[in-house]
């Protein structure tokens, strides 16, 4: 790598920072006079009420920085990523502003996924042996692609519960998904990943206030969700995992699972969980990660929010330290037995939380 393409790189990452610092209070200054804030429930984890659509900025950054990235490196995927972008963002802001039911939450959902699949850089056609999988009909991996990112969207969005949460792990995802880019020397992805790891910093500085504190909100929390999805499908719709040096093709969905593991093992859990409760799977409660390491353990939201990114960092580590040494399948059941261990773990804090609970 050139000292051009670090500069460049540099750049990106500033901008997301730099914009999303100074963008910020603007959005908190403009909520509290029109009082666009969040209603209170019962599962609300503060007292008094706050300024949401922290998301609007998180759209201000990634908007300019995958125009740039487009312009410096010309990948041309923009054209169908920016319009499903903006339909995930706007259904987000009229939920953040009005609400939005979830037939039509559902159905921008599956608009935006269609408009990302016309393009063949959003398809899958090779799973590289994942579960022992290698070329796939698109009669059946189209319908699995649309559960996934769907699925993911949601799981994203529900993980956003406690201060500084969902940011750090999406700094997290955002960071991972770099690494991955530059070691398939993807340079404009890498670019919109810095990008957005400086947005997610400099957002915490104001949603870990206590003066200036705001929300990303659905605007939020649905848009990145879906862009996460988006590269999920990248990265595995196409051969990039032949290219990796250290990680074998079959094992890169393992690894793309374990750095994901949080948000996806807890919406799994929970919906279980509601389904054999005889509640419906989308009905609110205090059963995610977040609810239950805070509450049974009496910590405050910056300690939640640190014990939870350990716990999403570790997992992928691990997993790809013993994907040097293991075969694919029994990784795939390392993953499995640390997912069951760590859901059983958490159904025993409920428990003890509620000794009345199923």
């Amino acid at each position: 790598m050139n000292l051009y393409k670090l500069l460049i790189f540099f750049l990106f990452y500033t901008g997301g920072f730099v914009l999303t610092y100074y963008l910020t209070p603007v959005v908190i200054q403009v909520v509290k006079v029109k009082r666009l804030y969040e209603k209170l429930t019962d599962r609300s984890s503060h007292a008094a009420q706050v300024p949401s659509f922290g998301g609007v900025v998180f759209f201000v950054v990634f908007i300019m920085s995958i125009t740039f990235a487009e312009q410096f490196f010309l990948t041309f995927r923009a054209e169908y990523l920016v319009p499903a972008i903006t339909i995930m963002f706007v259904v987000g802001l009229k939920d953040d502003m009005t609400g939005i039911s979830p037939r039509n939450k559902l159905i921008a959902q599956l608009l935006a996924t269609t408009i990302l699949f016309l393009s063949t850089d959003f398809q899958i056609t090779d799973l590289h042996g994942f579960l022992g999988i290698h070329q796939i009909s698109i009669w059946l991996v189209m319908p699995l692609s649309y559960a996934v990112v769907i699925f993911f969207i949601n799981a994203y969005n529900l993980i956003d519960g406690i201060d500084g949460l969902a940011a750090s792990l999406g700094a997290f995802f955002m960071m991972a998904f770099g690494i991955l880019f530059y070691q398939l020397k993807d340079w404009a992805l890498l670019s919109v990943s810095l990008s957005m790891v400086g947005m997610f910093v400099a957002f915490l500085r104001y949603n870990l206030s206590e003066n200036k504190k705001i929300f990303m909100g659905d605007t939020g929390s649905l848009f990145v969700g879906f862009l996460i999805s988006t590269f999920v499908i990248i990265l595995m719709g196409s051969n990039y995992p032949t290219k990796l040096k250290h990680i074998a093709p079959a094992n890169f969905g393992v690894v793309l699972i374990a750095i994901l593991f949080i948000p996806v093992l807890d919406s799994i859990r929970v919906f279980v969980a509601r389904v054999m409760e005889g509640r419906s799977p989308f009905e609110p409660d205090r059963n995610h990660i977040h609810h239950l390491i805070m509450d049974y353990y009496k910590l405050n939201h910056r300690q939640t929010t640190i014990c939870i990114l350990l716990l999403s960092i570790c997992m992928p580590l691990l997993i790809w330290g013993f994907s040097v040494i293991l075969t694919h399948f029994w990784l795939v059941m390392l993953l499995l037995a640390k997912s069951l261990l760590f859901s059983f773990w958490l159904r025993s804090l409920r428990l003890k939380l509620q000794p009345t609970a199923v």
